[in-house]
């Protein structure tokens, strides 16, 4: 909880210090034009809000603030994913050891089915190749292998995400720096030259659409790479408590334990006959 807390604060403070500074850059920008004009427009630019930097920024800044909810919605999404509740369940590990000691497959497999998870799930397709009283070691790892591709590619694919907002983002801002430019070169050709305050509107826009996509795009890829590397981890731990729980059905197999409830049932009508 401590580590999230810092990463969270992290990243809030990074995303205010990019406003603020895009805000002061602005600022600085239009009181510099507003001293040839005198002290009144000087102290009317010096209230901008951060309504008057979207306006500044142009049409791109609507496209950047729906990837800047995208990436919080799917940072909230990928911290909720990557819990060890959420994919280890370790409160179910006991006594899925215990069923399994017993030979409780149909236990074991009514516990994963209760509780889904990412462990829960890879568990559950390997023991529903155990049928018929049937056992086959190999089957069942192949089986949880299959699963387990299926279940970290569902899993990762929120987070992956993120990776694209992080490399689309600084290209909308690239583009409204192409935009600001464009306009403004345009009027520099009308005899614009001389002429700051008339190129400043565009030049801000190239700026500040610039900033925002930085904004945007450098937590969004801090987030990706924290967010997998966590992922990751946990995926290392589910292997190895996969493991652990099959290497104990393979020892109760060996020790003789109590069969399957279909192997019962197959071995009393085998007696009956």
């Amino acid at each position: 909880m401590q580590k999230k807390l810092i990463i969270v604060t992290l990243m809030l403070t990074l995303l205010a210090g990019g406003l603020a500074l895009s805000q002061e850059h602005v600022v600085e920008e239009k009181g510099a034009s507003g001293d040839s004009g005198g002290t009144t427009a000087a102290a009317d630019d010096s209230g901008i809000k951060f309504t008057g930097l979207l306006k500044q920024g142009g049409p791109l800044m609507w496209p950047l603030g729906l990837l800047s909810v995208a990436t919080v919605a799917l940072a909230v999404m990928g911290f909720l994913t990557v819990q060890d509740k959420k994919m280890l369940t370790p409160e179910l590990v006991p006594t899925l050891e215990e069923a399994l000691d017993r030979m409780d497959i149909d236990g074991a497999r009514t516990i994963c089915g209760g509780t889904p998870s990412l462990l829960t799930n890879i568990l559950n397709a390997g023991l529903a190749r155990i049928t018929d009283g049937y056992f086959n070691i190999e089957h069942m790892d192949q089986a949880m292998d299959e699963a387990a591709v299926e279940e970290s590619a569902a899993g990762l694919k929120l987070i992956n995400y993120l990776s694209i907002i992080a490399q689309i983002a600084p290209m909308v801002g690239l583009l409204g720096t192409v935009s600001g430019m464009i306009k403004a070169f345009a009027k520099i050709g009308k005899g614009a030259m001389g002429k700051p305050e008339v190129l400043a509107a565009d030049i801000g826009e190239a700026m500040v659409t610039t900033a925002s996509g930085l904004i945007i795009g450098i937590p969004a890829m801090f987030l990706y790479f924290y967010l997998k590397g966590r992922y990751t981890a946990n995926l290392s731990r589910v292997g190895r408590l996969l493991g652990n729980l099959s290497h104990r059905l393979v020892a109760s197999t060996r020790r003789g334990g109590p069969p399957p409830a279909d192997a019962d049932a197959s071995g009393a009508e085998a007696e009956t006959e």
